[in-house]
């Protein structure tokens, strides 16, 4: 905000029918002869020149700021003004307005304390905000105010917007089974097949190209032949989030109500991504259907998670319908796992999923689609129209699953253990791909 101040001490609409008022009943008392009128004018009259007398002469300083500018789904941080105190301000208070899914404390987003009465010090007015939903939004613009004595005079200082950016709150998520194509030397799990890493695997005979530090002594002098130590390659898995911004279904009650289907693929795709890069992935990220948002190409560690999460909160659904160029066959090696989360009512995502998957390439289709999201009860059209197309959804998956495509509900921890053990063992048998 402001460290100035550009608005100057204004008299109050009381403070000036105080004078007004005042100076009226005691003309009028003088005119007409009446003392009664005068003795009514009196109060008015030492009151108005009372809050006069002790008007401010000089216009406070203020500060604002916000305690975090970034903050996860469900978490609050808090608004702060600081108002430095001049001779004569009483009461100061401050009024912030908050955008849907935001909760302020006090409700009503206003606050007023009594002013500090050392001259120099400061008074700090604090609101407390909670962000109920993933994306980024402006708290504000606010307006900072304090009064004189008896409300006689009144000074406002306005204040902008700032950006306060929610982060989606991961659902719980893990899983158990590795990677079908692991394609490097780096992570933490286990490669499925031999090669330089850190884990043991077994005790052979010595080659032609084995390295002098690997052999075992032990067995070497009990067989009187050089063995040496053979290690599984450590995994260097890359994934590529590929989400469907096409559609936002069902309502959104923020994080402690209702999820809409965006809901569940946003908080979805960022705990694949938090799995798999605290594992030492490599993990990507693609939007479909917004338009603003660049995709993230795939790295790994902690800074790279929150540009993931940065890129999801920034999401606003069904901005851009372009098909062309989403996510090219040519930029997509066999080696990449690619996980798809839609609510599948748009046929961009599943045709994209098979011509990836006849392209060599290991895909997951995940359902995002909340159950109960229903049409308008009270129009029977709608309701007709929706039931067909939940049909044929049902039409397109079946499809998809034909041309191989595995295709599962997000339900959470182990959603997608089992299809990623039955890519695994896909992975291991011979394939026909187009080339």
């Amino acid at each position: 905000m402001n460290d100035g101040v550009r608005d100057a001490w204004r008299p109050t609409t009381s403070h000036v029918r105080a004078l007004v008022g005042g100076g009226a009943l005691a003309t009028a008392a003088l005119l007409l002869r009446r003392p009664d009128l005068l003795l009514l004018s009196w109060p008015l009259l030492v009151i108005g020149m009372w809050g006069a007398l002790t008007r401010p002469r000089a216009r406070p300083r203020v500060s604002e700021r916000l305690a975090h500018i970034a903050l996860r789904e469900g978490e609050a941080t808090t608004w702060v003004a600081s108002v430095q105190h001049v001779d004569g301000v009483e009461d100061v208070a401050a009024a912030l307005a908050v955008p849907e899914w935001t909760v302020t404390r006090p409700d009503a987003g206003t606050v007023a304390v009594a002013a500090t009465r050392v001259v120099g010090e400061s008074s700090e007015l604090i609101i407390a905000i909670r962000s109920t939903r993933w994306g980024a939004r402006l708290i504000g613009p606010s307006i900072v105010a304090g009064t004189s004595a008896w409300g006689a005079y009144r000074w406002t200082a306005p204040g902008g917007p700032r950006v306060l950016t929610t982060l989606p709150q991961p659902a719980v998520f893990d899983s158990a089974t590795a990677n079908p194509r692991p394609s490097g030397l780096v992570g933490l799990h286990r490669s499925a097949r031999p090669g330089d890493g850190t884990e043991f695997a077994d005790i052979r005979p010595f080659q032609v190209g084995d390295r002098l530090r690997r052999i075992h002594w032990p067995t070497s002098l009990r067989t009187g032949d050089l063995h040496v130590t053979s290690t599984w390659a450590d995994r260097d898995t890359q994934i590529a989030l590929v989400v469907d911004a096409f559609n936002d279904l069902g309502p959104s009650d923020g994080v402690d109500g209702r999820a809409s289907s965006l809901d569940v693929t946003v908080r979805a795709a960022g705990a694949i991504a938090e799995h798999a890069l605290h594992h030492g992935d490599r993990v990507g990220l693609r939007i479909l259907g917004a338009a603003g948002v660049t995709r993230v190409r795939a790295a790994g560690g902690r800074a790279h998670l929150r540009r993931l999460l940065d890129t999801l909160a920034a999401i606003e659904p069904a901005t851009s319908w372009r098909e062309e160029g989403v996510l090219p066959n040519e930029s997509v090696s066999a080696g990449v796992l690619v996980v798809m989360l839609s609510p599948l009512v748009s046929q961009v995502t599943l045709a994209r999923a098979v011509s990836l998957a006849r392209h060599g390439v290991s895909v997951v289709v995940v359902d995002t689609l909340p159950s109960g999201v229903a049409a308008d009860e009270h129009d029977p059209a709608a309701l007709l129209a929706w039931r067909i197309r939940l049909l044929e959804r049902e039409r397109e998956i079946r499809l998809v699953q034909e041309a191989g495509v595995p295709v599962v509900a997000w339900r959470g921890p182990g959603s997608l253990d089992q299809v990623l053990r039955d890519l695994r063992r896909r992975a291991a048998a011979p394939r026909v791909v187009v080339r």
